[in-house]
């Protein structure tokens, strides 16, 4: 069964496209300006009813989000947990077996007609659902010790194309926090000082396997495709990388792949963690990158798609969470709503197409009072009910940075530009217990490639200077934006040339601000 032509129609009337540029997203019958402003909601299709969905997304719409995430074969119980419905993603291999185990080849219709009502709903109200077909959990095992229903070519393949043909013009997310070379034992390796480096481990390439998702979903899309056009795709890696093996950035796990439709990295939740030394460091551990330096690998990002020569958008799918610990441990503090706010400001600042938000109750919708679906018994479990976490100020936070961003009298010639920037950015490294990082230290700029406008964000109030010869126009007006208040401050007139900026305020946490010069 697919899903309806009315219903098929709404998807492709809210398709997100790449601008012919090549940096940026499009939506819309005339290509409008897309910002991505997305929320993680992976256990949307298997831990919420029908009212709890229309809760979340009409919450997340008046938000101005614009995307969500979601898993179809959830990460968290997705193998001994049916979904609020009682229904299974697939049907068992044994009917009468105790346990449930997967036939990956035969997807449950009434399963899946609650994932319609999901995708069905979110987009009447204007939020496009990006699909994870399956967590990546079920293909290399990553932080779990479980079953790998997806770890072959056949499986990828068919599930891929279901999902393609009945969920076409959706984003579609590939990986699953997950790795493309691993072995089953990595992170447990590594948290007992063993050894994570070839030739002491057999390590596997499972680029093969995704190849085969990616396959799978261009070829159940083509049937509704006839102009010829390719289907969203991209890779959501983990943050952490085995010694000898590329840094996760979808770009550099799979360079040749032509569905790659933007690149992607996750800078994760991990500020300082620490593995055991070793004794001998022939043997590797585990590398992860550090949350609290998200630009950094935004700018990597940009950086990759010039030199390859393929320009793509590029997106961090997942940053720190807000209300989250350090690492998911319960005994550290937590990401600060301005960590969130200047992570995001850093990314769009560094050239990236949007924002993904995400809160810890939110993403696996933890409810403390559920008699079915209770918290889950694993390290990254809330203290919080979902629905107490939906109006956290970084939800704010992101939405005003999307309505800063679309209100620029221009978008699609907005690049980043450091080089106007004439004083000490903090462009350097910092130490690995600095939990704020580079992103609450780097004084970051872009402007537009035509001249019209420029602007400098600065996360903690420092004062600067800054070039404005790039700017077409005789008479200049400046204005301070507070992207906590979404509130404008005049700062007048200002000469073409050399301009030193001191914001309204300085100080950590509570004092960043947008310096925003355009031509008259």
């Amino acid at each position: 069964m697919v899903r309806s032509a009315e219903h098929i129609a709404r998807s492709k009337a809210l398709e997100i496209r790449v601008h012919p540029d090549g940096r940026y997203l499009v939506s819309g019958g005339k290509n409008e300006p897309f910002f991505w402003q997305a929320d993680t909601a992976w256990e949307i299709f298997h831990r919420l009813d029908e009212d709890e969905v229309k809760l979340y997304l009409n919450k997340r719409a008046k938000q101005g989000f614009n995307v969500i995430f979601g898993v179809l074969f959830a990460e968290h119980g997705g193998s001994t947990l049916p979904n609020r419905q009682g229904e299974w993603p697939f049907h068992p291999k044994d009917p009468d077996a105790k346990e449930y185990y997967p036939d990956v080849f035969r997807p449950n219709e009434k399963y899946f007609e609650f994932v319609d009502f999901v995708i069905n709903y979110a987009a009447s109200v204007g939020i496009r659902v990006a699909i994870q077909p399956v967590w990546g959990n079920y293909v290399a095992g990553i932080y779990h010790r479980i079953e790998h229903y997806f770890d072959n070519v056949d499986a990828a393949l068919a599930f891929g194309k279901y999902c393609g043909q009945r969920y076409p013009f959706l984003p579609y997310l590939n990986g699953g926090d997950t790795q493309r070379y691993w072995f089953d034992d990595a992170v447990f390796n590594a948290r007992a000082g063993k050894p994570t480096r070839a030739p002491h481990v057999k390590i596997i390439d499972y680029g093969p396997v995704f190849e085969a998702f990616a396959d799978g979903i261009v070829a159940g899309e083509s049937s509704h495709r006839t102009d010829g056009s390719q289907p969203f795709i991209t890779f959501h890696p983990t943050a952490s990388w085995l010694p000898d093996t590329p840094e996760p950035y979808a770009s550099h796990l799979f360079p040749h792949s032509k569905w790659l439709t933007i690149d992607a990295i996750q800078s994760g939740h991990s500020c300082a963690l620490k593995y055991p030394p070793l004794t001998d460091p022939s043997i590797g551990t585990l590398h992860f990158f550090l949350a609290q330096n998200s630009v950094d690998h935004v700018r990597e990002m940009y950086a990759t798609s010039t030199r390859d020569g393929t320009l793509r958008p590029v997106i961090d799918l997942e940053g720190h969470y807000e209300s989250t610990h350090y690492d998911f441990k319960p005994e550290r503090d937590q990401w600060k709503a301005s960590n969130i706010r200047q992570g995001a400001w850093q990314a769009m600042f560094a050239g990236a197409a949007g924002v993904t938000y995400g809160v810890n109750s939110v993403w696996q919708m933890n409810n403390l009072n559920s008699k079915s679906h209770p918290p889950i018994p694993h390290h990254t479990v809330s203290a919080a009910n979902w629905y107490d976490e939906l109006d956290l100020p970084g939800a704010t936070y992101v939405g005003n940075i999307t309505r800063w961003f679309l209100s620029r009298p221009s978008y699609f010639s907005r690049i980043p530009d450091q080089s106007i920037l004439i004083s000490d950015t903090f462009d350097r490294p910092v130490p690995d217990d600095d939990y704020d990082g580079k992103d609450a230290k780097l004084i970051s700029a872009t402007r537009d490639s035509n001249g019209k406008w420029l602007a400098v964000y600065t996360p903690v109030g420092h004062e600067f200077k800054v070039d404005t010869s790039s700017l077409n126009g005789d008479t200049l007006s400046a204005v301070w934006y507070d992207p906590r208040s979404d509130k404008e401050i005049s700062a007048g007139s200002v000469e073409s040339g050399r301009v030193v900026a001191r914001p309204p305020s300085s100080g950590k946490d509570d004092h960043d601000w947008v310096y925003y010069v355009a031509a008259v």
